[in-house]
Formats: structure tokens, C-alpha cells, sequence
């Protein structure tokens, strides 16, 4: 894993430039360009808002906001697993041709989508400045949580690109899992809507720390409880370190099976 993260830094000017790349792809021929970063949150919260609100009668407060906190990071995880599956693949002729640390092909999905991650948090800056939500200390912890989402995302990304590059299912499988998984993350629920006594176990998934954490931090300026925090950054180090393992194991073999 060190190795790796050292063979990227190494390389950072062409993942910067496969970043840049990424993030121009994505909106080029668009009228609106990097505004659908923050009008696609926009709309799923209040197609969310209107649902759950209005005809499950559901009477939670500033559900929007709730929403809307935990909805940001777990769409930043979800687009950058699916889309880094793919990215050796639709690099062939690049990794076919040249020499260089295929890492920085997956990673720079991530980092693209976490750049798109950036602008969406604007939108939910500037909900906080209407309500308005008054700045706390504990805000500060946000950057730890994304921190720990970056690391997992980035060790599963790692992991389902190599995999996907020998066994194209895994794309598909992937997608089905992260669906079931968005329903038992609580994103569109807060978990003091599950039981109290099934809540500790709801915990133990790390996005549901991170995204329960948005909610806690934002809404009601507590910081998640360290046991929670620690798992989840171990977590984190397992994904990477595993991702990174498996990369690097495979990676010679990437240009006779493309």
C-alpha cells in the first residue's frame, strides 16, 4: 500500500491531468456544464422531500436537510466505485501503448468525483446560510469523515477496477449490491428510525458512520462516537491496503487480457 501511494505521488501530474480530463468529459456538450453538480442534489432532495414528507406523512423536521447531508457523500461513493470499474478498460490503448502507475486510472475517477462531491457541498453551504445553521467547532470533523469515505472509496475502486479488467460481471454485481446497500445505509432514513436495539449494528457499515456522522455533525453539532469513527477508519486502511495489494499483483497482466 505504501508503495503505491508513493508510485502516485510520484506521479500526481498525470493524475491531475486524468483528473482534469475526467471532469471536462463528463460536461462536455452540456449547456450547464459543472451546474448539474449542483442542480442534480437539488432535485433529488425535493423529489425525496415531497415523498417522504408529504405522502408517507412522515413529520420528521427539515427532512430536506437531513436528507440532503447524508445524500452528498453516499452519491460521491456510489459513482465512484460504478465509474472506476470501467477505467481500465476504457484505457486500454493507453495501458496497452505506454509505461506508467495504472493506479492513477481508477483514482482519478475518484478524485474527479470527489471534486464534484466539492461543488455539490455548495448547495448544501447555502441551505445552511438560509436556514441559517450557525458554524460549530465540530463542523471541523466533517474533513475526518471525508477523509475515511476517501480512503475506502479509493481502496473499492482500486479493487473493482483490476477485477472488472478479468471478470466483467462484477460491474453488474456491484451495481445490485450498492442498491441494496443505499436502502440499508441510512441515507434517506436517520437511523433513530430503526430500532434501537438493531442501531449498533446499523453502525458497523462505515458509510452508514459517514453519512449518519453529515447528519449528526450538521444538524445536531454531535460528533459520531469514536468506537464508530476508529471501525470505520480501519475500515478504510483494509480497503486500501487489499485494493492496493491486488492492483499491484494484477496489474502486469492488464495489456494480454485487454
Amino acid at each position: 500500500m505504501l508503495a503505491l501511494i508513493a508510485e502516485t505521488w510520484r506521479a500526481r501530474d498525470l493524475l491531475l491531468a486524468l483528473t482534469a480530463k475526467e471532469i471536462k468529459i463528463r460536461y462536455r456538450r452540456s449547456f450547464l456544464g459543472f451546474f448539474w453538480s449542483l442542480v442534480t442534489p437539488l432535485y433529488q432532495v425535493v423529489l425525496m422531500t415531497v415523498v417522504v414528507k408529504y405522502l408517507w406523512h412522515n413529520p420528521t423536521p427539515n427532512y430536506s436537510v437531513n436528507f440532503l447531508c447524508a445524500l452528498l457523500p453516499w452519491t460521491f461513493f456510489q459513482q465512484s466505485v460504478l465509474t472506476a470499474c470501467n477505467s481500465v478498460l476504457l484505457s486500454r490503448g493507453m495501458v496497452k501503448s505506454m509505461a506508467f502507475p495504472r493506479q492513477v486510472l481508477p483514482l482519478s475517477i475518484v478524485a474527479s468525483c470527489f471534486f464534484h462531491l466539492c461543488m455539490s457541498l455548495i448547495v448544501l453551504v447555502a441551505i445552511l446560510l438560509i436556514i441559517p445553521v450557525r458554524f460549530h467547532v465540530s463542523f471541523l470533523f466533517l474533513f475526518v469523515l471525508l477523509l475515511i469515505e476517501l480512503v475506502i472509496t479509493s481502496g473499492i475502486a482500486l479493487l473493482a477496477s483490476a477485477l472488472h479488467t478479468f471478470y466483467h460481471d462484477v460491474e453488474y454485481i456491484l451495481s445490485n449490491l450498492i442498491a441494496a446497500f443505499f436502502f440499508l445505509t441510512p441515507v434517506i432514513w436517520p437511523v433513530q428510525w430503526a430500532p434501537e436495539h438493531l442501531r449498533p449494528w446499523v453502525m458497523l457499515n462505515p458509510l452508514a458512520v459517514v453519512c449518519e456522522g453529515f447528519r449528526s455533525i450538521i444538524i445536531m453539532k454531535q460528533i459520531p462516537s469514536w468506537e464508530y469513527v476508529v471501525a470505520a477508519a480501519v475500515f478504510g486502511a483494509v480497503c486500501l491496503a487489499l485494493g492496493a495489494w491486488y492492483f499491484r499483483r494484477r496489474e502486469w497482466q492488464f495489456p494480454e487480457v485487454l
